[in-house]
């Protein structure tokens, strides 16, 4: 009997900017869940061309482990959107992120240069929410093309459109309902959903507080820089042990529930909804096993 099909993890998502060769060389050593390569705004006009080759031969270097591989790219609307693409539509990647996505039309303007350029069905897409336009749009562009597999954010130039931040706020509050929004849009099309790179590496414990925070909001997991932040990130936004104590009795439970279907797990009655976290916590905790076992 073939496995159940599992989630895809997404805890823990380590940034490698474009414009740092040093950081790729040492990327397949550390273990998040996914690596993020940026060759956006990290690299200089410039540097554009040559931060995509080190990227593709990165890629091509191999030597990774269970990580899921992606990729930042430009716009169409800039010189180099089109050269990422057609480089990475055929490269060792799992998906690629557009930054600075507004719509629907950017999506599939990506997926048809993709598409033209060979790339796999398995590629994937990524649409990063930063303007105030994306925002407002966001849900057609979770639903504009089966290769959509997720949405994260960048909160940087986001809050600049939406004059947030302009001081310290404590949890994030003036943004808060924007990121309520993109976490909606991914839900509603069930696509994985990042939170905003995290950029303080000397302070774990603020680091932690913040992801919590996160996961609360319902973000699968975070980006940042640090390796060192690997496992806060993980456990934070993995099932806790309660968690998955509490889906077992309700699988046990469900076993020998009344003729009538009714029944109860520490007081509480289940009904189809908490049937269907439970499976979805286990199933998750199965998921983040396997890659712990290697």
């Amino acid at each position: 009997m073939a496995e159940p099909k599992l989630p895809t993890p997404r805890r823990s998502v380590l940034y490698r900017l474009g414009v740092d060769a040093g950081a790729y060389e040492g990327a397949a050593s550390h273990h998040p869940d996914c690596l993020l390569f940026e060759i956006e705004d990290s690299v200089p006009p410039g540097d554009k061309d040559a931060a995509r080759s080190r990227v593709i031969a990165t890629l091509e270097k191999g030597g990774f482990r269970h990580q899921e591989k992606l990729v930042t790219v430009n716009g169409l609307d800039t010189p180099w959107g089109y050269d990422d693409l057609k480089a990475l539509a055929k490269a060792s990647v799992d998906g690629v992120v557009l930054a600075k996505t507004e719509g629907a039309d950017h999506v599939r303007a990506a997926e048809a240069v993709l598409v033209a350029n060979g790339a796999p069905p398995t590629l994937r897409i990524w649409g990063m929410i930063e303007t105030p336009r994306g925002l407002v749009n966001v849900n057609d562009i979770a639903s504009a093309s089966p290769r959509v597999v997720g949405l994260t954010v960048g909160l940087g130039d986001l809050s600049r459109g939406l004059n947030a931040f302009r001081r310290p706020a404590p949890n994030r509050w003036p943004v808060v309902p924007a990121l309520a929004s993109l976490v909606l849009a991914a839900r509603a099309n069930n696509l994985a959903v990042i939170d905003s790179s995290f950029r303080e590496p000397k302070d774990p414990e603020g680091f932690r507080a913040s992801c919590l925070a996160s996961r609360e909001l319902g973000f699968d997991g975070r980006v940042f820089e640090d390796p060192a932040l690997i496992p806060i990130a993980n456990e934070a936004y993995g099932p806790t042990a309660d968690e998955v104590a509490w889906a077992k009795k309700v699988i046990v439970a469900r076993k020998s529930a009344t003729p009538s279907g009714e029944y109860y797990v520490d007081g509480a009655h289940i009904d189809p909804q908490y049937e269907a976290l439970a499976e979805r916590i286990l199933s998750y905790r199965m998921a983040i096993d396997r890659i712990e076992r290697g």
